[in-house]
Formats: C-alpha cells, sequence, structure tokens
C-alpha cells in the first residue's frame, strides 16, 4: 500500500494540468498513489492525464460525469488507500520537497493534521504573495487552522477520514470550510510548518475570478450543519472558543465576501441561516472572548473586525437592512 494519497480534481485545466502532475510525480518522497479524477473534460485534459499515467504508474486515472470539484475530491478519497492524504487542485503545482516536509513533521511526531503555507503566483510563475502559518498551540494560537482553511494545504491522516464518513457536499461554494472546521475541532494533535510549497495560481479561468456571489452558487448551508452536528456527536478536542470563532469566521466570510453579487432574497436567505446557527448552536456567541477586537491573536484587522461587525449585526437583528443596502448597491439601485 501507498503511504500517501495525492487526490487532484480536474476539469478543463488543459493548460496546466501537465506541469500540475509533473510536480507530484517529482516529489522527494516517492511512496506515493498519485489519484486524477477527470471530472467530465471537454477540452485535452484527458489526452495529457492518459499520456501521463503510462509514464508513471503511480497515477491512477478515473473519469466521471462533471460533478463539480466536491464531487471529484469525493471520488478520489473513495479510492485512496495511503496511510495520509492530501488534494492538489489541477491548476495549481507544488514544490519537489512539500510532501517530504508534510510526510516529515505528521509520521516523526504523529499529528493528526499538518497545516502549511502557500504561495500565491501568476501564470508565469511570479510571485504575488506568501502565507506562512506560525506556530500551532492548542488553546493559545489556533487560529491559523481558519486563517488556512483551503484543504489544499492540509495533510491528514486518512483513517480520520474514513471512521467519521466525512466526505464533500457536491453542489455547494465554500466546500473546503466545513472540512476544515470539522478537523480543526476533533483532531487532537495538530501542527503547522513554515513550507510555502504550494503554488495557488492566479488566473482568469480560477474558480476566484469566475465567482459571482450566491447568484450562482449555494454556499455551505448544509454542510456547514451537518459538520455542526457531527462535532456535537464526536467532541470538541480543542478550544471550544476557537471552534466558535471559526464558524463566526465562516459566516463572516459568507456574508461579507461570498455575499456580493446576491439578490435581497438570497441575502435575507443568509441572514436567517446566519441568524439561526448562532441561536441554535451558540448562543452565547457574543460573549466569545476570541472574537473581541483587543484579542492578541495572529488574525489581520480585517477579518476581525468582519467577525465583530457580524456578532452586532446578529445580535441587534441589524443584519437584515444591512443585507437590503448590500443588495441595493450591488444592482446599482438607489437604496430606499
Amino acid at each position: 500500500m501507498p503511504e500517501i494519497s495525492i487526490i487532484i480534481p480536474v476539469y478543463n485545466n488543459e493548460k496546466y494540468i501537465e506541469k500540475c502532475v509533473r510536480s507530484v510525480m517529482n516529489q522527494t518522497y516517492s511512496d506515493l498513489e498519485i489519484l486524477v479524477i477527470n471530472d467530465g473534460s471537454t477540452d485535452g485534459s484527458k489526452k495529457i492525464l492518459e499520456k501521463l499515467a503510462v509514464e508513471d504508474q503511480r497515477i491512477r486515472l478515473f473519469s466521471q460525469k462533471n460533478g463539480g470539484v466536491a464531487s471529484a475530491r469525493n471520488c478520489g478519497l473513495d479510492h485512496a488507500e495511503g496511510t495520509y492524504l492530501t488534494f492538489v487542485d489541477g491548476d495549481d503545482y507544488i514544490s519537489s520537497t512539500y510532501i517530504e516536509s508534510l510526510y516529515q513533521k505528521a509520521s516523526q511526531e504523529k499529528f493528526q493534521m499538518v497545516i502549511c503555507g502557500l504561495t500565491m503566483v501568476d501564470e508565469g510563475g511570479k510571485e504575488i504573495k506568501k502565507i506562512s502559518p506560525a506556530e500551532y498551540i492548542p488553546f493559545v494560537h489556533e487560529e491559523w487552522a481558519f486563517r488556512i482553511s483551503a484543504v489544499c494545504s492540509h495533510f491528514y491522516q486518512r483513517n480520520i477520514w474514513e471512521k467519521h464518513n466525512i466526505r464533500f457536499q457536491p453542489g455547494e461554494r465554500g466546500e473546503d470550510m466545513p472540512i476544515s472546521l470539522f478537523f480543526s475541532t476533533v483532531c487532537d494533535r495538530i501542527a503547522t510548518i513554515s513550507d510555502t510549497g504550494y503554488f495557488y495560481v492566479q488566473h482568469q479561468e480560477s474558480a476566484i475570478h469566475n465567482f459571482r456571489g450566491l447568484q450562482n452558487y449555494a454556499l455551505p448551508y448544509r454542510a456547514l450543519e451537518d459538520t455542526i452536528k457531527k462535532i456535537q456527536t464526536v467532541g470538541v478536542a480543542n478550544s471550544p472558543e476557537f471552534y466558535e470563532l471559526f464558524v463566526l469566521r465562516i459566516l463572516a466570510t459568507c456574508f461579507f465576501d461570498l455575499g456580493l453579487g446576491a439578490s435581497w432574497e438570497k441575502l435575507r436567505q443568509l441572514a436567517d441561516y446566519i441568524v439561526y446557527i448562532l441561536t441554535a448552536y451558540f448562543p452565547k456567541y457574543y460573549k466569545n472572548k476570541k472574537a473581541r477586537m483587543s484579542a492578541r491573536l495572529d488574525i489581520p484587522f480585517v477579518q476581525k473586525a468582519a467577525v465583530k461587525v457580524l456578532i452586532l449585526l446578529t445580535r441587534t437583528r441589524l443584519i437584515y437592512p444591512t443585507a437590503r443596502i448590500m443588495s441595493c448597491r450591488e444592482k446599482g439601485a438607489d437604496v430606499p
């Protein structure tokens, strides 16, 4: 059995997929399987993948009808056999020592999850920004578990996915956040490394550039609540305050960032959901000390402010007139 499973979802990535897969093939740590899921690509991605699979017997190529990145990742999870697993998106790539660095940290100290940094680059490989996490300290500094919530920069013990039957929720946007919430809450051995060898490519075809808010995408309503319910059953292994703060951060992201371009009806639905989640599952959310602006946490001011404003809007129910204003401004209409 391979020690590590690397899952790569692919949809119309013919411009980038060969560089992506070769970066995985050329890792200094070689005891791995490369699960590539062709998610109904209509370009030349499949031919490129078939050629690479002939070159490297570690590549396991699967093809399915287009179901989205969550469905493709789930296919990889269903077939993974490694002791550890991680994800690489089909338009990104990794440094040659990326897997070795993560594996050494996880295996030598028996960590259940290791979080690393990433480097944002343009299509030519020019660095735009580096994000390197500081040390994870349970109950003191757990903030990097949600500051970097993309599963592609996480390295997991696979048995936890299977033990708790963790899968992505197809059809919802922000599918990484509930997954990261679960693992950051139930894993009692988490570490960070400063490695920034995951290269996150920014280009016009990427999801972040094509995102058009709630008008075109469903946010992770079902996945987030299902995750909260599962955490209630499994139990919180780390700080309950950081767990609550992570939920607040997800909700703030949905409202202030992913709510862009939404109609009043969509934003009202989102406001209803936020009020429901906080009052039903976190009734004392407004007392969270980690959410204070004065909390000495490694969190950017803008993110702190977003959470704080969300708490105030939710508690006073001003979230509804705020949503109304947001919808009017997005449409270019006058605010009533």
